[in-house]
């Protein structure tokens, strides 16, 4: 059992999301369909004509079949029983979202994709070029009237040249605040040279770098065709797969190379103290091996690397489990994600009160929205 030494006292402890001044949420998504995509297609286009064929199913545009049907997860409130039929939707863009924000507490958020989510699996990498940009333009189409939503643009890794074009294209948007590069798939790892034109323009333009992992993609390959389940694939690939790209990323000297702040979404922070142990561990043990690094991988980390919220994954006991790891690893650190608009979504309330056991009032202003506006520079 946890020992409840993190207790802050009664009188610095915020109460509720009340006491708070402003709530960020820099985890919830739009949702884009293959529709949406093709309104922003030229006519001439190769990628419009590709969509179509595929009969506007996702799941012959981004990563083939999956083990579950894409938005069937968000139709329900994490049991057996579906939503009202009047609830469901594939496209959800920037007016529904905020209203949905508004409804649980959200003053304001940086918004990401759904289905470029997995934009690092499409093979043909022109394909997957046109595939973002048509996502940013349409992005930028529900963010118009959305004066507290702003957004991370996704960009195709597939090919970094075009990708630092796209960053350059949107980077003197006001709504546009971030990069997100899609995490699940990458090939290669995120720490690769080749991504060097990519973190150039990010560091130019002063955008931070989110990774949002993603399911039911072919992340770990034989891991990934062997899973028999939604269920199985979702335990455990967005810790793996952020494990493996930061791993990449800091053993391949990037926060070394490029003044860049990243952003590591949909893993929750439970994964993070262990990460860092190994990351250091090893570094000091086989350092002849990680020239590119000058410091402990975990000084990088505290500079340059914020983890958001969502899971929470905590059992519904007063066990501090959230609070003891959030604590560990630095409310400084850490940034509140929501992942609405799924059925089973983190709300503010349920944040902070988990959290309370162990930050003062300050440390939960950060954590819920000070370290996103300064990030993000909201």
């Amino acid at each position: 059992m946890l020992e409840t030494t993190l207790y802050v006292d009664e009188a610095d402890r915020v109460d509720g999301v009340g006491d708070l001044d402003r709530v960020v949420d820099t985890g919830a998504q739009v949702q884009e369909t293959p529709e949406a995509l093709l309104e922003q297609m030229d006519e001439s286009s190769g990628a419009r004509r590709v969509v179509s064929l595929a009969e506007l199913r996702h799941d012959m545009v981004y990563a083939g079949p999956s083990s579950y049907p894409l938005y069937e997860y968000k139709r329900t409130g994490g049991g057996d029983e579906p939503v009202a039929t009047d609830d469901v939707t594939d496209r959800i863009g920037g007016a529904e979202l905020a209203d949905r924000a508004a409804a649980v507490g959200v003053d304001a958020g940086v918004v990401n994709p759904t289905l470029n989510l997995g934009l690092s699996e499409v093979n043909n990498d022109r394909f997957a070029v046109e595939l973002a940009s048509a996502y940013n333009d349409w992005l930028l189409s529900e963010l118009d009237d959305q004066p507290d939503l702003a957004g991370n643009a996704v960009v195709a890794p597939q090919h970094p040249d075009r990708a630092a074009e796209e960053i350059d294209r949107l980077a003197d948007e006001d709504d546009i605040v971030g990069v997100q590069l899609p995490a699940s798939g990458l090939l290669p790892p995120p720490g690769h040279r080749q991504y060097a034109p990519l973190y150039e323009a990010a560091e130019t333009h002063d955008l931070p770098v989110a990774m949002k992992s993603t399911v039911g993609n072919k992340s770990f390959g034989q891991q990934y065709w062997w899973a028999q389940s939604f269920a199985e694939d979702f335990v455990y690939q967005h810790a793996f797969v952020q494990m493996r790209n930061l791993t990449s990323v800091l053993f391949e000297g990037v926060p070394e190379r490029y003044d860049i702040e990243f952003v590591v979404q949909g893993a929750g922070v439970g994964f993070v103290p262990f990460l860092t142990y190994r990351l250091d561990d090893h570094y000091l043990e086989l350092g002849y091996e990680i020239p590119a690094l000058t410091k402990l991988p975990s000084a990088y980390l505290s500079e340059s690397f914020y983890w958001s919220t969502y899971p929470l994954v905590q059992p519904g006991d007063e066990t501090p489990y959230v609070a003891a790891m959030v604590d560990t690893v630095g409310p400084e650190n850490v940034m509140f994600a929501s992942d609405l608009p799924h059925g089973v979504t983190d709300v503010p309330e349920t944040v902070v009160d988990r959290l309370a056991p162990a930050l003062d009032a300050d440390e939960m202003a950060a954590v819920m929205g000070g370290n996103a506006e300064r990030v993000y520079d909201l």
